[in-house]
């Protein structure tokens, strides 16, 4: 945050939003929010859709990456073009009018941020309480629920008083979240040079193929690999937006691409797919069973990961509402930073009552299948935005002209994921 001069008359200075993110803590960003919860959890959603085929698995799993990619760099596209911080808000306003850019908003502030968070918050939780209560019993409901609440006022509390802080923890934790997943994949790697190989054979067989799962398995893969769009929300803060933010979207999503991979056949080494299939939670099971007494590292990494993809969720989507009251469509006082600790304050406290109340009475997959519907459909509404501005606007200079093909690509797939039965995903 900084300073700066409103008018020769002026004497009151204002204070916004300074350019402090370069391209590694970008890179944090995008990874530390996408490496949530899904690589320990999708693997089932996804082999569920293929009818338990381990090769249309790993299938699935390099589409969704290529989808993502070209996701992102449509974003990236939009980005250049407005740069503007409100990531999805901002082009759907630039595009459409101030409609569907209300409608996100407040979907955002009433629902998809506070499941989001409350979610994130849950899962860190659950895999902080399990471990010291054992196996065998559920961890209390409200010991839960409370270890939630602390961890998600914490992370508000660090994004309210310093950006810096922030950026450097979401850094932090995601180097903690890429150890935990080394951790894995070297363990399966281990086993796989001692000869565990036999869920490899005949990869692709499958006794009886039923496409009405086929959706599912891309609904978890697309959820997997969610959140590469989180830095948009926060362009204005970005040194250099039109480069920064393409280099980081291509390093991040290559990189979790082969994480997420890579793990997978950890996973296949340690684990049937009848078992991953059977399996609530893919990464607790394959540490109880190749790491024993030490399983209990897994459990902590995985809360780890929850929390940066929690810190990085909050940090970006309190920029929307920052915007957003900026150009009238919340109360005013959204829009205002703090003069000591230079944060969007207001912004980032904004959805704290309805993630509290979410976090004392809602189910992770509960909260889950209630966002993840409306969260689709706007991304795919936004991916629309591109193809529509080169159509209304072609004099608007381009800063990747071969993206145009992109966006159609991008909205199939959406809508499949859109379409698709959410009581047959990783969620069930």
């Amino acid at each position: 945050m900084d300073t700066k001069k409103l008018g020769d008359n002026d004497e009151e200075p204002k204070v916004f939003l300074r350019r402090f993110w370069g391209l590694v803590p970008s890179v944090g960003l995008i990874v530390g929010v996408v490496i949530g919860t899904g690589i320990f959890v999708s693997p089932t959603g996804i082999l569920r859709g293929v009818s338990g085929s381990v090769g249309l698995a790993f299938v699935v799993w390099v589409v969704c990456a290529v989808l993502a990619l070209l996701g992102g760099l449509c974003y990236t596209e939009l980005a250049a073009s407005f740069t503007k911080s409100g990531g999805e808000f901002t082009y759907l306003l630039e595009a459409f009018g101030p409609i569907p850019a209300y409608l996100r908003v407040w979907t955002l502030f009433v629902i998809l941020s506070p499941a989001d968070m409350a979610i994130q918050s849950l899962t860190v939780a659950n895999y902080l309480t399990t471990p010291l209560v054992g196996d065998c019993i559920d961890a209390p409901y409200w010991s839960v629920r409370c270890t939630a609440l602390c961890v998600f006022c914490l992370i508000i509390f660090i994004n309210c008083v310093s950006v810096r802080l922030s950026s450097h923890l979401l850094v932090i934790l995601t180097v903690a979240k890429t150890v935990g997943l080394c951790i894995i994949i070297i363990t399966g790697f281990v086993l796989l040079a001692q000869g565990k190989t036999a869920n490899f054979h005949q990869p692709f067989k499958v006794e009886e193929f039923d496409f009405k799962l086929l959706p599912s398995a891309f609904y978890a893969g697309i959820f997997a690999y969610s959140g590469w769009d989180n830095i948009t929300c926060i362009t204005e803060e970005i040194k250099k937006p039109e480069k920064t933010i393409a280099k980081a979207m291509v390093l991040s999503l290559l990189g979790v691409t082969v994480i997420y991979l890579l793990s997978n056949i950890a996973y296949l080494t340690v684990m049937t797919p009848n078992e991953i299939l059977g399996s609530s939670a893919v990464a607790a099971d394959f540490a109880e069973k190749s790491l024993g007494k030490m399983s209990w590292i897994i459990w902590i990494f995985v809360a780890l990961s929850a929390a940066g993809s929690l810190n990085g969720g909050a940090f970006s989507r309190g920029r929307i509402f920052f915007v957003a009251s900026r150009e009238g469509y919340l109360p005013e006082i959204i829009s205002m930073v703090h003069i000591k600790w230079k944060t969007p304050l207001p912004a980032m406290a904004l959805s704290l009552p309805i993630t509290v109340g979410m976090l004392l009475t809602g189910s992770i997959w509960e909260l889950l299948t209630f966002s993840t519907f409306v969260d689709t459909a706007f991304i795919v509404l936004t991916l629309f935005t591109l193809p529509y501005l080169r159509w209304t606007r072609p004099e608007r200079e381009l800063p990747f002209r071969r993206l145009s093909g992109w966006p159609p690509r991008c909205l199939g797939s959406s809508f499949t994921s859109l379409v698709s039965d959410g009581k047959h995903s990783h969620v069930s």
